[in-house]
């Protein structure tokens, strides 16, 4: 069994978290996991001469709605997240956000944190955790060697890290590069850990937080959720709380166009808020409103409900029904009927 580090605060004493819920998600098919770690943390490992401190990094990718999510916990090391898309609940003791598409947060070692409202929703999260040997209150922070930084900027970075304001912060596109370089390394990589990626990708990041935050650029900053990601976000809202419209032949460049943004740029905020293309989310919301129709109007034939949600064909609907359900309409109409005979009902699909 691994090691688990652990912090000693007076008579109290916190063991770092292992992330077992992440891990049980990937296992059940929920959520893409890839990640690199050693000691508690799930992933690949990291070869033992390499990358010293480096406890994690990693990604986790969801397209629906979780049913899990980290409650509180504490972790040895700086902890920097970084939301490539969708949007997801980061507290602390001291603050909470609701994180969006690139949004990135900083927690100091051993801060209680937790993610999701309780849940975590749909998104690509990233991040990765540096052990700074911090395992009493007397002792000082220090970066292991791999971080090339000149030791003055350490000793800059470890203050805006570890004795920052810790607030939430939406980044820049420039900046958002480096994270989305960060990504595809693991995306890509094997079974073998990719140690010069992650060595040069992590500086790179280090380096530009150091930057900005010594410059106090505000504009690499911004609390503020672009326009156009607003606009997409409430139209998607908008046909969710109308879902009439839902049967209209809803294209990208018409939901562009209402939105005032290009296709492409639309395209990007999709993928952003919610994790998915824009056909998908659309898909979703037809999907959900499926089930609504079947749920409290049974006398309505499963190619009614599947035109007026606006699916051109039964068998199409039926594809995409099971895709998101896991069930073809008529296996859960079947399910729904069954568990309306029972003595005692309960509908589990819906918890």
């Amino acid at each position: 069994m691994s090691h688990v580090p652990f912090y000693q605060e007076g008579n109290t004493t916190y063991c770092a978290d292992s992330c077992s819920r992440l891990t049980e998600a990937a296992q059940h098919g929920d959520v893409e996991l890839k990640s690199f770690a050693r000691g508690q943390y799930p992933g690949q490992p990291i070869p033992k001469d390499s990358l010293n401190g480096l406890r994690t990094v990693g990604f986790w990718s969801a397209v629906t709605e979780q049913a899990w999510g980290l409650d509180w916990h504490r972790n040895e090391g700086i902890e920097i997240t970084f939301l490539l898309s969708g949007k997801n609940r980061y507290e602390t003791g001291t603050g909470s956000w609701e994180l969006r598409g690139g949004d990135m947060v900083v927690c100091p070692p051993w801060q209680i944190h937790r993610i999701g409202a309780p849940n975590v929703g749909v998104g690509t999260l990233m991040w990765f955790i540096i052990d700074t040997k911090i395992r009493r209150s007397h002792q000082t922070s220090k970066f292991p060697s791999w971080i090339i930084l000149s030791e003055k900027d350490k000793n800059k970075l470890i203050h805006h890290l570890v004795y920052g304001s810790g607030q939430a912060v939406h980044l820049s596109e420039k900046f958002i590069h480096s994270w989305k370089k960060l990504y595809r390394i693991l995306r890509d990589a094997g079974q073998e850990c990719p140690v010069s990626g992650l060595a040069i990708t992590i500086n790179e990041l280090l380096y530009d937080f150091l930057n900005i935050r010594e410059k106090d650029n505000q504009s690499e900053f911004s609390k503020e959720l672009p326009r156009s990601a607003e606009m997409v976000q409430r139209f998607f809202e908008e046909l969710a709380g109308f879902p009439e419209q839902l049967e209209h032949p809803w294209t990208l460049r018409e939901m562009a166009r209402l939105c005032r943004i290009s296709p492409t740029r639309f395209s990007h905020c999709c993928r952003q808020l919610m994790n998915l293309s824009p056909l998908n989310v659309l898909n979703q919301l037809r999907i959900r409103q499926a089930e609504t129709m079947m749920k409290n109007e049974p006398q309505k034939s499963i190619t009614e409900i599947a035109m007026e949600c606006g699916f051109t064909t039964s068998q199409y609907f039926a594809t995409i029904f099971k895709k998101w359900t896991g069930k073809t309409p008529t296996e859960y109409r079947n399910t729904m009927s069954s568990q309306e005979n029972r003595i005692l009902p309960e509908d589990s699909y819906f918890e």
